[in-house]
């Protein structure tokens, strides 16, 4: 990488960023049926897509269904029903971005292993009632037809399409939502607690069929971020299930579940439900099951899921077309490899990728800007990134670090002795903006907050240090209380931070006559160890934006993440059970909760949305429960030239959904 960097020159490499920073056109050609480029005179309620009706008003004609040529066999020998029988009766029109495209393929992806780093290419698949649009603003029907809130947005009641499939060809109706927070989310056996966000006010949401394509959600109190949730941070997790594949996993439907689960070496119903059951989406295609579970994404497990790849093919039933009537998704297959980093960058480097950038790091841009021709790629570089946060464990199952760790004076030190500065300049190219870990895009965090205790600052650090007590030893080193040398493990992984990056932040350590090793461990490890509570650090925290801080409160306050928690799970579980299990937590945290409870209710942009936003990020701060470093970092995101009906991504996050926004579903290879 250092001779490719060397070649472009640091000046050469900012010209070039901000080139890579400006979005391109789209294609130059003539589209065959209306498009967003060309719409034709079409006007739609929702932007880029029409439902049936509103489309042939539109175009004064019925549309003629067509679908891909790769089920032409089956549909011959009686194995799939015409194209016509496996659409809902009321399809969603989707206005391609250039024009309606070809069919075939294979959409080429990578992820890091099974679970780790797989959310983009999920997102390339996945649906749920409703979709954040490409304007990450405007919130547009999906598998929901359209939706009605109750004037007090306690109520909401979703009307889905009349004759839409599940993969297997079953019908997805209302009874498949009503199963899924009945007989799942609401099971104490599978959740002993109600899972986020569905408990809003204290009380379980309550599902009512009124009938096969009409549902009603009631919750004790406002929930007006409902919509917000499942368009982005809860877009992975969709709010049904097939029910009539999963009843034979559940005692309500078959007293027999938990023999035959024990038959399957499953130490009971539960065990082996959650086998073939997972809300992370994702998770259910690693169980051999999975080949017959059905779905409403637009590819659907083709073979069983081994640790070298998995392979997708499109769904026959896929509930959308195009503007000309073509069943989606054009792309025949999707392949997603799992390697490593070096590895993976390598087949980025030889054209072997199709779409690619969860975890592409800013510092490989000068190598892939180099190869851009070589690869057959487009590389640009939209927004959304920021430098890797840190949490100190608070509540860490080792009595000593939780009393060191757990004083505001040590955090505030730790993060007094970042230079910043020199990071983003080292690490980043200087491209990003030397900031604390305040959430993103929100009307209510000032520069101030911006700002906080982020100049480099090591005399105040070790004056901190010196106060809690924290006494030098040999070679000039921190001592515990209990007199040993003060030694902190930091296991990463490098999904969240970069080899560069935690040296950087050890020698800064270091100098405050603090010991860090390192140790780079798998994401799989660093999940169970922050599980656990005996990680000294953990990373995996995604800086909300402000769509999904509107549904996801949760994402800051503690644990701050409940499958990788920052610290204060136990807390968390105190305030769910009410003082039953758990922790109690200090009352910062218990104010915290509070807050995040009448958030929920409050109506985004109101003035109390915006009182209750400062207080939130004040109590953070003054308790510096997460140390940020720097943000507006570009993330680098690699496209085949080959395909088409792809725009420039407008951010590149998680917590946006990842490709969601952009609609895989209509892509295709021009040739």
């Amino acid at each position: 990488m250092g001779g490719d960097s060397n070649r472009i020159g640091r000046a050469g490499l900012r010209v070039a960023l901000a080139a890579a920073l400006v979005s391109a056109s789209g294609a130059a050609w003539a589209a065959s049926c209306p498009s967003v480029a060309d719409p034709k005179g079409v006007k739609t309620a929702f932007p880029q897509q029409a439902e049936l009706a509103e489309i042939e008003d539109a175009l004064k004609k019925k549309l003629a269904f067509a679908e891909n040529p790769l089920f032409a066999d089956r549909v011959k020998a009686g194995q799939l029903p015409a194209v016509q029988q496996r659409l809902p009766a009321e399809p969603l029109v989707v206005l391609p971005y250039e024009g309606c495209g070809k069919y075939g393929g294979t959409l080429r992806g990578l992820s890091r292993a099974l679970e780790s780093g797989t959310s983009e290419i999920l997102s390339w698949r996945q649906v749920n009632m409703v979709r954040l649009s490409d304007d990450l603003r405007t919130i547009v029907p999906n598998v929901a037809k359209s939706w009605t809130w109750s004037d007090d947005r306690k109520q909401i009641t979703f009307v889905l399409r009349k004759g839409h499939r599940w993969s297997d060809g079953r019908p997805f109706t209302a009874d498949d939502v009503v199963f899924y927070f009945d007989d799942i989310i609401k099971n104490k056996e599978l959740h002993p607690n109600v899972p986020s966000p569905w408990a809003i006010g204290g009380k379980a949401v309550e599902v009512e069929k009124i009938d096969d394509v009409t549902v009603k959600l009631s919750f004790a109190a406002p929930f007006p971020g409902l919509l917000h949730y499942l368009a982005t941070g809860g877009s992975f997790f969709e709010m049904f299930a097939p029910k009539h594949y999963y009843v034979a996993y559940h005692p309500k439907y078959n007293p027999k579940a938990d023999e035959e689960a024990k038959a399957a070496n499953a130490e009971n119903w539960v065990k082996r439900f959650k086998q073939v059951w997972d809300k992370w989406k994702d998770a259910e295609t690693i169980n051999p099951a999975a080949l017959k579970r059905p779905t409403l994404e637009s590819h659907i497990l083709e073979s069983e899921t081994n640790t070298q790849r998995r392979n997708f093919i499109a769904n026959p039933y896929y509930f959308k077309v195009d503007s000309a009537g073509n069943q989606l998704p054009y792309i025949d297959r999707q392949n997603e490899r799992f390697l490593n980093k070096e590895v993976a960058m390598l087949a980025i480097l030889n054209g072997e990728v199709d779409q690619k950038a969860q975890g592409v790091d800013l510092e490989n841009y000068p190598l892939l800007k180099e190869n851009e021709g070589k690869g057959g790629y487009k590389l640009t570089m939209p927004p959304g990134q920021a430098g890797d946060p840190i949490a100190f464990n608070i509540t860490h199952t080792d009595p000593v670090l939780r009393q060191i760790f757990g004083d505001v004076r040590f955090r505030q030190a730790m993060s007094l002795a970042l230079n910043r500065s020199e990071m983003n300049e080292t690490l980043w190219f200087g491209l990003g903006r030397p900031q604390q870990a305040v959430p993103l895009g929100v009307p209510f965090v000032t520069d101030a907050d911006r700002d906080y205790m982020i100049q480099y600052d090591p005399k105040k650090a070790n004056a901190l240090l010196d106060e809690m007590g924290l006494k030098r030893g040999a070679g000039n080193m921190r001592m515990r209380p209990d007199g040993k040398p003060l030694t902190i493990l930091w296991e990463y992984t490098s999904q969240f931070a970069s080899p560069g990056y935690v040296q950087l932040v050890q020698g800064y350590w270091r100098a405050l006559g603090i010991e860090v090793n390192l140790k780079e461990i798998t994401t799989a490890l660093t999940r169970q160890k922050a599980l656990a509570g005996d990680a000294d650090i953990n990373m995996e925290w995604d800086i909300p934006f402000e769509p999904n801080l509107i549904s996801q409160v949760e994402l800051y306050t503690p644990p701050y993440r409940a499958a990788s928690p920052l610290f204060g799970a136990a807390w968390r579980e105190w305030h769910t059970s009410k003082g039953a299990k758990g922790e109690e937590p200090p009352a910062w945290a218990k104010r915290l909760y509070a807050l995040e409870e009448e958030w929920r209710t409050i109506v985004p942009g109101s003035p109390r949305y915006l009182e209750i936003g400062r207080e939130m990020v004040r109590i953070n701060q003054d308790n510096m429960t997460i140390i940020g470093t720097v943000a507006n970092l570009p993330g680098p995101t690699v496209v085949s030239k080959k395909l088409a009906n792809v725009r420039d991504w407008t951010v590149q996050h998680y917590n946006y959904a990842r490709t969601y926004p952009f609609r895989a579903d209509q892509w295709y290879y021009k040739n």
